[in-house]
């Protein structure tokens, strides 16, 4: 489709493509060709050509061409122009484009937009061609055009975008305009300074600022630490060498201000001439042997000059020091530094000004630069050895030049982060730093609930991989970007990297990466997670796909499951470490340095004895507890004379204990029993073994540390029905100081497939945050069945879990597993394998001994008549189970209440009858009127009567409190316990007894260890599942 005319018609587009006339675009539409596929070659009258991409539109007329203006104008076409429109199908694809900017201000366009520019230029484009301009639209009000250079390709003059092309960008920098002063030389001296400058190689090395542990001389003056076996070839005996730090991607000049800049009437006045600061240092090069490979020290005078103190892998220049001065000059400018410009540029020399700058010369001279023109001398490389100016009679001359403007930061002193200390995690710490250096181009996370101290380590583990390796290092908190979008993310991760890259060998640390790069959540938006975990992942690649690149990664976050999984799928990150909660002893001392080093407390007992009650608090915790302590002993000290040093006793520990949430258990579902060890009578065997099991780990750490073998941390608790299974699984848990899980089949069972498997996962997850736990599971035959015995599939997947749970390659850490059930023949086998279920505790029916117990325990809390025989209830009472007896003990109870209510019925009418007598008696007031009494003598009588009246109030209510407490005591009888008797009956039948005996005694001599193979069931009446 060749040769038809149309006129430009301009319209705004914001791209490189055109509108065809509406014939052509019918026929492509009709021809089923993809705009993706089409080039449009434009052909004017005088054969100028340029080629665009086509929209996929009409312009809306037979011979009308819609383009956009600015692309037009940058193509040389105007509107209404008359040009040959040529349709080329099946054109070259170009896969690697080299693109140039136009001017100097395109290419401050790239560097502001190149993020969008990045992404949106294949969008805006379509096609190339050689030595044409391309327009690129970051905003609707700017663009920015760049000329192609090369398309990959000789053969072809223009070519297709692929949509996975490499484009490349040159830079193009404004020149620098050269000074009057320098301009205005002698042919001669030019060419022999030049000559001079160029007669030494440039060798490019690794930086490192000092102080750094790899370099262990002294770092005084401006001195340059290198070993000279890697050098010698380019310096040979060279004493002085120009150090200066090529620009990297982080690197901020010290240029003044454009509205700053001399105008260019100023220019021909001499006085105008702005100073300049100079970016090469001349150093003393010092030989270290033991310095690393392709590395260079700066001491720390050095750094500061070149404004890169505590800074690792930047990029040095080094050569040789050109020829020093050889006369001594007699007059030296010095220029101040300035950190912001003066309001007026006017220059007044009179002489309140010279006075001011001989004052100024007369006192201490700091921040200056030395001048590198002196007079008599044009040469600008000109330089003073410093030992030149020793010793000499008559000192140069010092004449105080302009000021030189740079900037306030650089003359901040930047101060080493201090750093608490870390207790417990350092060989964390270690095999990370190992991981690192060892293995290039390697990823590693480190994840642990928060408040475990991942952001101290990361800032611990990136200063010995600066100190002691010279790896540079980039700590990112990704927790002040979550809240932008995807096109500052990006444009952020992209100068991570570069910096990182330029730096190399280096590490990148981005703290709390889940907050950015979250995982996928059922009914939310993702998108922006997966679109900068594809972005940070491609990125890397890219780097790690270069020929000798160290660029490796370490994250950070809650947990694995906290982040993307495209992390995982890519193999970016492959080395896992977790940070669990610290020991007994380094809890101890966290304890310690925050009570005493940093509150100035003083502990009066042995913190080891009372930590093992902080099981599973992290740092954090820790931290927030001694600020508790802390308040609690200023509380108790306030009315003390001692207020210089606070005393912190046991009790004040257990007070600020009490209430006291650790971040592990807050939102975690935990069950409290009020049951304690001595409410159970017997069971003597069972409760030795629990002991042994879950207390002793716990309370002996030290010792069972030790132990070689694994330990048991599932127990099945099997026996008849009411004897105590359920009851000693809740005592279990306050006498042993562990949190307490109590689960119910119908929780975690649910006929969807994998939502009862999610269940049992999450079941373990709150165990394991809650550690040190006791997970129970009640009833554990209805939960996990034999497997093939279920017709819907859902206990048997509930099995299938459990068993990746309880024996699985992580394994269970803190987590004991304790099940109850009276029919252990009913659960899948698999289960009570060592490893899972170690240990199998039977709760068999009570004996004499264990009977007697139970009583004395249910007993314990009553009142009872001395003529209660326990012994002989006890003998009794045989074949009965714990509950039957607990039964026996509260029927008693309640016949004995029934018994005291009718008495204090009894008592109450009596009582009533006897309020209603009254006593009459007589006194013959005659008599008392008759007789004289002294006032004294009638005080006296009147507080004898008083008195009398008080004693008998005081009797009366004391003979009722004792009456009231006597009357409301409820004491129980032999004849209690003996009625009690007669109405209870033993809960469990002699057959069933007997069948459940027969199940005990196979379950524990008559296991052959087979397990179900799987295959269907034969027998008339038997169930398969739908697995």
């Amino acid at each position: 489709m060749e040769g038809s005319a149309a006129n430009i018609v301009f319209r705004q587009s914001w791209n490189n493509l055109v509108d065809l006339p509406a014939n052509l675009s019918s026929l492509l539409y009709n021809a089923n060709v993809s705009p993706q596929e089409v080039v449009v070659e434009l052909v004017t009258q005088a054969q100028n050509k340029c080629y665009v991409g086509w929209s996929g539109m009409s312009a809306g007329g037979a011979r009308n061409l819609g383009i956009d203006s600015i692309l037009a104008q940058s193509l040389r076409l105007a509107e209404k122009q008359l040009v040959t429109v040529n349709v080329k199908i099946r054109n070259f694809k170009a896969s690697s484009i080299f693109l140039e900017p136009e001017h100097s201000s395109d290419w401050e366009l790239v560097e502001l937009h190149a993020a969008y520019i990045e992404s949106k230029l294949i969008e805006q484009s379509r096609c190339v061609a050689v030595g044409q301009v391309l327009v690129v639209y970051p905003t609707k009000t700017s663009s920015v055009k760049l000329q192609v250079k090369d398309i990959g390709s000789t053969e072809h003059t223009y070519a297709i975008i692929d949509p996975y092309a490499e484009i490349s960008i040159a830079p193009k920098l404004r020149e620098k305009k050269r000074s009057s002063s320098q301009s205005v030389k002698s042919g001669r001296s030019s060419r022999s300074t030049v000559d001079e400058v160029s007669l030494g190689p440039t060798v490019l090395k690794r930086g490192i600022s000092l102080p750094n542990q790899l370099f262990k001389e002294s770092d005084d003056g401006y001195t340059l630490f290198v070993n000279f076996e890697e050098v010698l070839h380019a310096f040979n005996r060279a004493e002085y060498v120009t150090v200066s730090v090529l620009p990297g991607p982080d690197t901020k000049f010290n240029a003044a201000p454009a509205d700053e800049q001399p105008s260019d009437e100023k220019k021909k006045d001499k006085q105008s001439v702005k100073a300049t600061e100079n970016k090469t240092i001349v150093a003393k090069l010092v030989n270290s042997p033991k310095c690393p490979a392709n590395t260079v020290g700066l001491s720390q005078k050095l750094a500061c000059a070149l404004n890169v103190e505590h800074k690792i892998g930047f990029k040095v220049a080094v050569r040789s020091a050109p020829k020093h001065v050889a006369k001594r000059p007699s007059t030296i400018i010095i220029h101040p530094y300035i950190t912001q410009t003066k309001k007026t540029d006017s220059i007044q020399l009179n002489s309140s000004t010279k006075a001011q700058k001989n004052q100024a010369l007369a006192q201490n001279i700091t921040k200056i630069l030395f001048d590198p023109e002196f007079k008599k001398n044009s040469d600008t490389h000109a330089w003073i050895k410093p030992y030149e100016l020793k010793g000499s009679r008559t000192p140069p001359k010092l004449e105080l030049g302009e000021e030189v403007l740079r900037s306030a930061s650089f003359l901040e002193i930047e101060e080493p982060e201090a750093l608490e200390e870390v207790y417990g995690s350092n060989d964390v710490i270690e095999e990370i730093v190992d991981y690192v250096t060892t293995f290039p181009n390697s990823g590693i996370m480190l994840h642990g609930t928060s408040g475990s101290g991942k952001t101290l380590l990361l800032k611990w583990i990136a200063r010995k991989l600066g100190q002691d390796h010279g790896v540079h290092t980039k700590l990112v908190s990704c927790e002040s970007f979550m809240n932008e979008n995807y096109d500052q993310l990006s444009a952020n991760f992209t100068k991570w990297i570069q910096d990182c890259s330029w730096n190399d060998p280096a590490v990148l640390i981005l703290d709390n990466l889940d907050k950015v790069l979250s995982a996928e959540v059922e009914q939310g938006d993702s998108t922006l997670s997966n679109q900068l975990s594809e972005f940070l992942i491609t990125q890397i690649q890219k780097i790690h796909s270069q020929n000798n690149t160290n660029l490796s990664l370490i994250v950070s976050g809650i947990s694995k499951e906290a982040f993307n999984k495209l992390l995982g799928m890519m193999h970016l990150i492959e080395s896992y470490h977790h940070l669990s909660p610290p020991q007994k002893a380094a809890r101890a001392t966290i304890l310690e340095e925050y009570l005493i080093k940093k509150l100035g407390c003083k502990v009066t007992f042995d913190l080891m004895d009372i930590v093992s009650e902080t099981e599973g608090y992290l740092p954090n915790d820790l931290k927030l507890l001694s600020d508790r302590i802390f308040h609690e002993s200023l509380f108790n000290a306030a009315s003390s004379e001692q207020k210089d040093q606070y005393t912190v006793d046991k009790a004040s520990f257990e007070k600020a204990l009490s209430g006291f949430m650790p971040s592990n258990l807050r939102g975690v579902k935990l069950q409290k029993s009020s049951t304690s060890w001595a409410d159970i009578g017997g069971l003597t065997e069972a409760k030795r073994v629990l002991l042994e099991t879950l207390e002793w780990p716990t309370k002996y750490a030290p010792i069972f540390a030790n132990c070689p073998l694994r330990l048991r941390s599932g127990i099945l608790l099997y026996g008849y029905p009411g004897c105590g299974k359920t009851l000693l699984a809740s005592a279990i848990a306050g006498q042993c100081g562990l949190n307490f899980i109590s689960i119910k089949g119908p929780e975690i069972l649910n006929k969807y497939i994998g939502a009862s498997e999610q269940s049992v996962r999450e079941l373990f997850e709150r165990a394991q945050s809650a550690k040190p736990c006791i997970l129970f599971f009640d009833e554990f035959d209805s939960i996990a069945p034999k497997r093939g015995h279920d017709s819907t599939g859902v206990t048997d997947r509930v099995v299938n879990q459990m068993l990746t749970q309880m024996d699985g390659a992580e394994g269970l850490d803190g987590v004991y597993v304790l099940a109850a059930t009276s029919r252990p023949d009913l659960i899948d086998s698999a289960l009570l394998r060592p490893g899972r279920l170690d240990k199998s505790i039977i709760c068999d029916m009570p004996n004499f001994d264990d009977r007697l117990d139970i009583l004395k325990c249910i007993s314990a809390k009553m009142d009872l008549s001395k003529d209660v025989n326990l012994e002989d209830i006890a003998e009794k009472t045989g074949g009965f189970s714990g509950a039957d007896m607990q039964g026996l003990g509260y029927n008693a109870y309640l016949k004995a209440v029934h018994e005291k209510l009718a008495a204090n019925e009894a008592l109450t009418v009596d009582t009533s009858k006897d309020e209603k007598s009254f006593d009459f008696f007589q006194v013959n007031s005659e008599k008392l009127k008759n007789q004289k009494i002294r006032p004294a003598e009638k005080v006296k009588v009147l507080q004898q009567i008083e008195k009398l009246f008080e004693e008998e109030t005081n009797a009366k209510k004391t003979d009722k409190t004792s009456e009231s407490k006597e009357n409301s005591k409820v004491v129980l009888t032999q004849q209690h316990f003996i009625e009690s008797l007669k109405e209870t009956k033993p809960s469990i039948s002699a057959s069933e007894k007997k069948k459940l005996q027969r199940v005990y005694t196979q379950f524990l001599t008559g296991r052959d260890g087979t397990m179900p193979d799987g295959s269907a069931s034969n027998e008339v009446g038997g169930r398969t599942t739908l697995m």
